[in-house]
């Protein structure tokens, strides 16, 4: 009953048209960006990255408005992409924790949130999964690094992320997530941290990846 008053007061909205509707992307917004998704799982050195679809066109669009426009509901959207992809889901099942990359506590606080970390818990809602944001943490601020070419980009995220608790994940599978994959450095960096809790395996999810 309560369940059904907020749905009403408070009705799902598309996240592309803005429109009503019975979920967070209607079927006609649907049928426009479907052509962008896929499922694509691409082998890197020491890892798997998953992801969505290329960082282009609509799924660009959506990410910029999603990190900078103070949208933090569209992790509702992003996350029945997610749900409608069947394989993805299946690769996702298989690891025990997902572990979102973090923020540095003072740039949330003024966003309001975590992109990545709301991506994270809206997984964990919808699939029987661990989930857990108090291994991995971001201890200093650095630029953000899309403003920087590749030589800063790499220095720019050293000594930025530490392992805490680390007994929690030891000999676990890992999927670490984030919302997107350009040079990979910033992800590369958290791999190489949760690595030294002797995990059995990590891999990377994100929604979407540069060409």
């Amino acid at each position: 009953m309560l369940k059904k008053l907020i749905q009403e007061i408070f009705p799902k909205v598309c996240g592309i048209c803005g429109k009503i509707s019975k979920s967070w992307i209607c079927p006609k917004c649907y049928y426009k960006i479907k052509n962008e998704l896929k499922f694509f799982a691409v082998k890197q050195k020491s890892f798997k990255i998953y992801f969505l679809g290329f960082y282009e066109k609509n799924i660009r669009k959506l990410l910029l408005r999603y990190k900078f426009g103070d949208s933090a509901y569209l992790s509702n959207l992003f996350i029945e992409l997610i749900i409608k992809n069947s394989k993805l889901i299946q690769n996702i099942k298989q690891y025990d924790y997902i572990i979102p990359v973090p923020m540095f506590i003072k740039n949330k606080k003024v966003r309001g949130y975590n992109q990545t970390e709301l991506i994270a818990k809206r997984i964990k809602e919808r699939i029987d999964i661990e989930y857990c944001t108090d291994v991995l943490i971001k201890i200093k601020e650095n630029k953000r690094q899309s403003t920087l070419n590749e030589k800063e980009r790499i220095e720019n995220v050293k000594n930025v992320y530490k392992i805490q608790n680390t007994e929690k994940i030891k000999n676990r599978d890992i999927l670490l997530i984030d919302d997107i994959y350009t040079t990979g450095n910033t992800v590369k960096q958290c791999v190489k941290e949760l690595k030294k809790a002797k995990v059995h395996r990590i891999d990377v999810f994100v929604i979407a990846k540069t060409r």
